[in-house]
């Protein structure tokens, strides 16, 4: 599936001026959340209407522009509704537990259907959404973390675990009280954080979060069958977990450089143990150098592969290793590996000046993601 919207200006009737947004995702599914219509009557009404999309509207229509929402994942990934099914509204437990079997996505047959229910149920609950998806696909069934070779799931779990959420003001006060929060915005103003959910995760429970990633990177660095191939699973699945862990890291160095000893700390980043997310990015950054760094150099071997497009995948993958790096982290291993990759990308790979959308080739959620899978 296609989890980025893809957006265009249109005018449907040759008669009536009025220009319509038409945004699509997922199987190239029109998207109806936002207002359709606007009126060109300046120069700048067409820009004007974009910015109202996002000023004017509510916040659960602007909420179901995220690509971990459960309506859109399931309304676009479900078997059903890929034939043009009625689209059903999925907001909590209930709605899920009353899908049928065609009505939950299966992302390409790499979900059992009690899987996929567990999963779509939680992204009903975005507060504690992180934890609870690293923790489904880092522990039991080894199938669940196979899974996320394929490009959908991948789409979003990084949607679930890096979009920051609502944010509280400074000057927010509310608190709890009654159980349960019947009114809907109320909860969502509630559950809101200062710094975006990731940082709340590492600041106030940050075990969890780092020993699940730490787990599927070494899952599957254990999978590697000594090549990549997009036949195998375990190819694309490594090097998603490679950006991820990455990815990760980047968060945590980035709280620990805002919370210096003896310094002010940012609102949100209050309760945020130093030690144990330093030692946490130690772990992570051990694996990246003793670990993933010889699996990707012996993937690209000279004499083990001769395919130009799997070595500039790898290559690129290599060069992201160290995005994390600051100037005093430099060593010769991170320079040569810097060098060498991005003399060979250089030469080898054409770079593209458009906006990177890595799944638009193709709709089938089975396939990883093409091109070097990483924005240029």
């Amino acid at each position: 599936s296609n989890a980025i919207l893809q957006w265009d200006l249109k005018r449907f009737d040759k008669d009536d001026p009025t220009l319509i947004y038409h945004v699509t995702a997922f199987h190239e599914t029109h998207q109806d959340f936002v207002d359709k219509s606007v009126t060109d009557d300046s120069p700048s009404g067409a820009f004007a209407g974009f910015l109202s999309l996002f000023g004017s509207k509510s916040k659960e229509e602007r909420a179901r522009l995220s690509s971990a929402d459960p309506t859109n994942v399931v309304n676009s990934c479900g078997e059903k509704f890929q034939k043009r099914g009625k689209p059903v509204n999925v907001d909590n437990e209930d709605d899920v537990l009353h899908l049928t079997k065609e009505e939950l996505p299966s992302f390409g047959n790499v979900l059992t259907p009690s899987d996929s229910e567990r999963f779509i149920q939680f992204l009903t609950a975005p507060y504690i959404r992180i934890p609870l998806i690293l923790d489904f696909f880092a522990n039991g069934d080894p199938g669940r973390l196979t899974a996320l070779k394929t490009k959908s799931l991948q789409m979003i779990v990084d949607s679930a675990l890096f979009e920051p959420g609502n944010w509280r003001p400074a000057d927010f006060t509310d608190v709890i009280t009654e159980i349960p929060v019947v009114s809907s915005d109320k909860l969502q103003a509630l559950l809101a954080t200062p710094h975006g959910t990731l940082f709340n995760e590492i600041a106030k429970s940050p075990d969890v979060v780092t020993s699940c990633v730490i787990k599927m990177l070494e899952r599957a660095l254990d999978m590697d069958v000594g090549k990549y191939t997009k036949v195998v699973s375990t190819g694309p699945l490594i090097l998603y977990t490679i950006r991820l862990a990455v990815r990760i890291e980047g968060y945590l160095k980035y709280a620990l450089s805002k919370c210096i000893p003896g310094q002010p700390r940012p609102r949100g980043l209050e309760s945020l143990d130093n030690n144990r997310v330093e030692g946490a990015r130690k772990k992570i950054r051990n694996i990246l150098d003793s670990q993933a760094i010889p699996t990707l150099e012996y993937w690209i071997d000279p004499s083990r592969n001769k395919d130009v497009d799997v070595s500039c995948i790898v290559h690129a993958h290599l060069l992201y290793l160290f995005k994390n790096y600051e100037y005093e982290d430099l060593d010769f291993k991170a320079v040569s590996v810097i060098l060498s990759s991005q003399v060979y990308l250089t030469i080898n790979h054409r770079f593209s000046s458009s906006i990177y959308d890595d799944l638009q080739d193709t709709a089938n959620p089975t396939h990883p993601p093409p091109s070097i899978q990483i924005a240029q």
